[in-house]
C-alpha cells in the first residue's frame, strides 16, 4: 500500500490551464491570473516528480506518493 500526501488549496480560476506550477526543491509555486500566487511547502518524503494535479470547482488538489 502506497502512502500518498494530499494537498488541497482554493484557487481563483476554474480551468487548469489558467495556472501555472513550478517545482523549486520541495516547494510547488502556483501562478495565477491577476498576480496569484501561493507558495506549497512539501515535506521531503513527498516524490514530487510524481505529483498529480486536478482542480474541482475552484479547488487544486496536489496528490504526491510518500518515499
Amino acid at each position: 500500500m502506497t502512502r500518498t500526501l494530499v494537498v488541497t488549496c482554493s484557487v481563483p480560476v476554474s480551468d487548469l490551464e489558467q495556472l501555472e506550477l513550478s517545482s523549486h526543491d520541495h516547494r510547488i509555486v502556483i501562478t495565477g491570473p491577476n498576480g496569484y500566487r501561493h507558495d506549497l511547502e512539501l515535506p521531503e518524503e513527498a516524490d514530487v516528480d510524481r505529483l498529480e494535479v486536478e482542480l474541482y470547482k475552484h479547488f487544486l488538489e496536489l496528490r504526491a506518493p510518500l518515499k
